[in-house]
Formats: structure tokens, sequence, C-alpha cells
């Protein structure tokens, strides 16, 4: 398995730790306590969370599915919690911090992408991901920034995104350009 390939994550009960399948096969490859993503996304099997709150029991129905790295860093104050409770909840879910009023746990949007860290801590399972923020004031607004032609408040830069962040809360997302290029071209060499 390369530094390339897909691998999905899920918290072990048994073992108190992450195992790590292979996208592919679905095999278990490590059991891990820290691991970290870049292009990841959450899963949730609907099958699988409505077994759970017909049954009371858990299953593996739930995981981050992402680029493994190899190199850990520890997440910055500014990436928000991260968590899934089958029991209660359909999706997961990231803690808002608010200066106004009490702290907020909203849905992770189903067709977010970036990166996740998984951890342990005190024998507990940590899930932090870098999900923009939104100001106070702007919580149920859409995400999308009214006038992109504006200058950006802050531009963040990774290995695989480009974020540029705008007043008001809004922002834009360049995502793997040069990835989706090689992709495209090699589909229409595939295609001749």
């Amino acid at each position: 398995m390369s530094n390339t390939d897909r691998v999905r994550a899920y918290y072990n009960l048994h073992r108190k730790c992450f195992s790590v399948q292979d996208y592919k096969t679905g095999l278990v490859v490590e059991h891990t306590n820290k691991l970290r993503f870049t292009n990841a996304m959450f899963v949730v099997r609907k099958s699988g969370n409505e077994k759970v709150k017909k049954e009371g029991r858990k299953n593996v129905h739930a995981f981050v599915n992402g680029i493994r790295q190899p190199k850990w860093m520890t997440p910055h104050l500014s990436y928000q919690e991260v968590k899934y409770n089958p029991h209660t909840m359909d999706y997961f879910k990231y803690k808002r911090v608010m200066t106004t009023c009490d702290n907020l746990w909203l849905d992770v949007d189903r067709h977010w992408i970036g990166n996740v860290w998984l951890f342990m801590f005190d024998g507990k399972p940590c899930i932090y991901a870098d999900i923009d923020k939104l100001d106070d004031t702007k919580v149920l607004k859409n995400d999308k920034p009214s006038d992109t032609k504006e200058e950006p408040l802050m531009v963040i830069k990774d290995e695989t995104t480009i974020k540029r962040i705008y007043s008001g809360g809004g922002f834009s997302m360049e995502f793997l350009r040069k990835k989706q290029r090689q992709i495209k071209n090699k589909n229409k060499l595939l295609a001749i």
C-alpha cells in the first residue's frame, strides 16, 4: 500500500484503537492510536445506523475515508472537534464554539472534504477536522461569499487545497486542480 492509496478508518471498540482498512479490499491492514488524513470525508452507512437504533448494539458502519499521511502533525487550535453517536445522530457533527452563547453541535456537510485527525486521548477516541468556521452572527447563512471578486481576508494553503476566506463568513476553495486535470487527461487517453 503506497502513501497515495485511500484507506478507511474506524474506531475499534474491542481493541480501543483505530482500525485501518484497505479501501479496495476492505481488509484491516493496521491498528493504531493516531492517524492524519488529507482529502478525507466522513461516511455513515444508513442501514448500519438504523440497525444500531433498532437493536441497541453498535456495529461498524461509520468511517473516515481519505489518504493517510505518514507524518503526524498536531491539529491546530482552530480545527473543530467532530463526534458521532449512532444512538442519537444520523451523521457526524462538529463543535461550533460561540462567544455569545453555549457551544453548538452542527451537522457536517455530507459533501465536505478536508483534513482529519484521529487520535486517542485518555482512552477515548478524538476526531478533529479543518471544517471552516463561520462568524458568530452568520451561523445560519450560506457558506458562499456574496461577491467573490472582493479581496479575501485570509488565504490558507496546504498540500491539497487553497482556501480563501471572505468578510461575512464566506469562503471559496480550490481543491486539487492539478490532480483533477491529470485525471481528466488520463480519461481522454483511455477513451482513444
